[in-house]
């Protein structure tokens, strides 16, 4: 048995993922195994490399800038998010990620997409990746304002839309202990009803039924990973790090201040939570001591 940590995504709203995650840091709290969906993947590979305030630095900097995000980019990638220059220019030389780092790290990194032949979510590990990072792309390529990423004969998008809270997956691999990081309040849940009409899916991804499907139902997945969280929460399995009330940010914020509020409730929000997750980390450690 291990602890997970377990990063949700929300595109911008990531900012306040990057609080927790460097509170962590400063704390020199880290985790056997990290999944990432989207933003949350993002963020995850800068905690993995150890890069306090990296991610935020990304996001506060750079977040206006036209070849980060913008309809500009829309228009002429096929993409609102610019992920040739955030995975090209961005991440080796402007805020360089450090690759040796998270390459030899011994943590466990998975990143989550979904596959649009089975509309199921697909969970790379880092020793799956280039120094392109690949699988995080896709896992933050978004419908409609991102175009499909082909990877290991596979078709894919965000993960979000599969298992936009990849708590499940972290189960699954044996991780009955695991640390979320949520980007929305406690209260929230998605209407049962798809953002998109099925007319509208079937227009731009009637080649892929299945995923179709996967879209229209995301509000009940959703919801049900959320109560998932919560039981594990309840049986003490879990501990859930979330805003306590709406981050007033869109998925696609351009206002760095407000980008730098929502760090700073993060930071706050994980500075509350460090008792609790050390107290988790600690219960895995006595139940995996010698007997």
């Amino acid at each position: 048995m291990s602890v997970g940590l377990v990063l949700e995504g929300g595109g911008t709203r990531g900012a306040y993922t990057s609080g927790v995650l460097d509170v962590f840091l400063e704390e020199k709290i880290t985790f056997p195994s990290v999944y990432g969906i989207s933003a949350g993947a993002c963020n995850a590979v800068s905690f993995v490399t150890e890069q306090r305030g990296r991610s935020f630095d990304i996001f506060y900097n750079y977040i206006r800038d036209e070849r980060y995000l913008s309809v500009a980019s829309l228009y002429r990638t096929g993409s609102i998010f610019g992920f040739d220059f955030i995975f090209g220019e961005l991440f080796h030389e402007l805020i360089p990620l450090d690759y040796e780092k998270l390459f030899s790290s011994p943590v466990r990194l998975r990143v989550g997409a979904t596959d649009l032949k089975t509309g199921e979510a697909v969970f790379f590990d880092k020793e799956e990746m280039d120094d392109m990072l690949v699988p995080v792309r896709a896992s933050s390529s978004m419908p409609f304002v991102s175009p499909i990423v082909s990877y290991m004969g596979r078709e894919l998008l965000d993960g979000g839309c599969a298992m936009p809270i990849p708590l499940e997956q972290s189960l699954v691999d044996g991780n009955r202990l695991n640390v979320v990081v949520l980007t929305r309040d406690p209260a929230y849940r998605k209407t049962a009803k798809s953002d998109f009409p099925r007319a509208v899916l079937r227009v731009k991804y009637g080649d892929y039924p299945n995923f179709v499907q996967t879209m229209l139902d995301r509000g009940n997945v959703y919801n049900a990973e959320v109560e998932l969280c919560r039981v594990e929460e309840r049986l003490g399995n879990a501990v859930v790090v979330r805003p306590r009330s709406p981050l007033l940010v869109s998925r696609y914020e351009k206002d760095p201040e407000r980008l730098k509020a929502i760090y700073e409730i993060g930071r706050e929000d994980g500075a509350a939570k460090l008792a609790e997750v050390r107290a988790l980390l600690n219960k895995d450690g006595e139940e995996n001591a010698p007997a």
